[in-house]
């Protein structure tokens, strides 16, 4: 008896840890991820995503009463009931909106059609233990063959668009912990951003099929443990948060935040401020302005937010940074994103927009909620005891299924 109430402790601390590198975000109805196209505003928040039409304002939900995200509720009760759904990554495709959870959930929506993959990474590949677990979905990117790349924590997953996956974790700790960002480039190199590395390794590139490359560590002046917010320019180069030790005057030299720009051979460094001010989110419009928003003071008394941003709106036009302050309670920020003459923040409060030189809220309310048809086509998964699922057909035993245990 003492030997199974171990392993699940065990199996419980695991997961617990895996999820506390995913920064929560306030409430249920904080946005996470925002993104758009022609059409559409897309508004992700930890328990749904709500679409909005730019010309109508009137929107559609995705969430538990229209039927959708089941699985990752189902996923959450089982590693970590007392929270919420945690909805953590967006990307858009011309005919398919992809959401990730904190708990491996990946699901692809078309048409009203949800498909649904639980995603694991095995973490101690070295060991003579096995130590799968879900990995925490921080960020979704797609090559030019449609292959979808999964950032989570310390690894990544890789989908093929012949429904074939593979995962693997980082080689070390020293290649970067939970991935911030990813963003890919038009040779279809992922560049990945993250935390928790040691210094120099927190900027690294993959291209499906290759190896995991360190791209920072012998390129100064950048060596820092953390890369935040990333974009590229109208030029091709990338731009991303970070912090380096820098000398601001003759007599002091000290750790600063920065906004780096990445030619593909050097880095010029851009200072920022203080070294709690790194750029955590990062967006670039059509005429090579670099939108951006600085991480608030670390409260260590509570963990919301810690990461995160409360302003102000930062604009870096041709070496001279410019701050936007707004008088609407947001509360902490969480995303920015440039559509046009429009720069949309996620906050605590919704969506709020900066145009022609003022700060208002995304008017959405006005023409009310459009449910969207739901069509599941995910049947009912069955999974083992540490949560993961069961191919085929099952041997006699207990298993999870719809969250709750069952005997086969």
């Amino acid at each position: 008896m003492r030997k199974y109430l171990l392993l699940a402790l065990l199996i419980a601390s695991s997961f617990i840890s895996l999820q506390a590198r995913n920064h929560p975000v306030l409430t249920v109805h904080s946005v996470k991820c925002i993104e758009h196209n022609d059409t559409s505003i897309y508004v992700l928040r930890p328990n749904g995503l709500k679409v909005v039409n730019k010309l109508t304002g009137k929107i559609t939900l995705y969430d538990m009463s229209t039927g959708y995200f089941e699985d990752q509720w189902r996923i959450k009760d089982m590693t970590r009931p007392n929270a919420w759904v945690g909805l953590n990554a967006l990307a858009i495709r011309p005919d398919t909106i992809w959401v990730g959870s904190n708990d491996g959930v990946l699901t692809s929506i078309t048409d009203g059609r949800a498909d649904t993959t639980v995603h694991y990474v095995d973490h101690d590949t070295n060991s003579a233990h096995v130590f799968i677990l879900p990995l925490g979905i921080n960020s979704i990117v797609f090559d030019s063959n449609g292959t979808v790349v999964i950032g989570g924590d310390n690894c990544l997953s890789i989908v093929r668009r012949s429904g074939e996956r593979f995962a693997f974790a980082f080689p070390s700790a020293d290649m970067g912990n939970e991935i911030w960002q990813m963003v890919i480039d038009q040779d279809d190199y992922i560049w990945i951003g993250s935390s928790g590395g040691a210094p120099g390794n927190s900027l690294m590139r993959y291209h499906v099929g290759g190896a995991l490359e360190v791209v920072s560590h012998e390129n100064l002046p950048f060596s820092s443990s953390e890369v935040k917010g990333m974009t590229f320019d109208n030029e091709g180069n990338l731009w991303f948060g970070s912090d380096h030790y820098d000398s601001i005057n003759a007599e002091k030299s000290e750790w600063r935040a920065k906004l780096l720009k990445y030619d593909g051979n050097n880095f010029t460094s851009y200072d920022v401020g203080s070294s709690w001010e790194l750029p955590i989110s990062v967006k670039c419009d059509s005429q090579g302005r670099i939108w951006f928003l600085s991480k608030a003071p670390a409260d260590f008394s509570n963990l919301i937010g810690l990461g995160y941003s409360k302003g102000p709106l930062c604009c870096f036009d041709h070496g001279v940074i410019t701050r936007y302050e707004w008088n609407q309670e947001t509360g902490y920020c969480y995303c920015v994103d440039v559509d046009g003459d429009s720069i949309y923040i996620g906050t605590d409060n919704g969506v709020l927009v900066f145009s022609d030189g003022s700060f208002h809220w995304l008017n959405d309310t006005e023409a009310g909620v459009s449910e969207p048809t739901v069509n599941k086509s995910m049947p009912s998964q069955t999974f083992d005891l540490q949560g993961r699922p069961i191919q085929g057909s099952t041997k006699h035993g207990v298993y999870i299924q719809n969250g709750k245990k069952v005997m086969r």
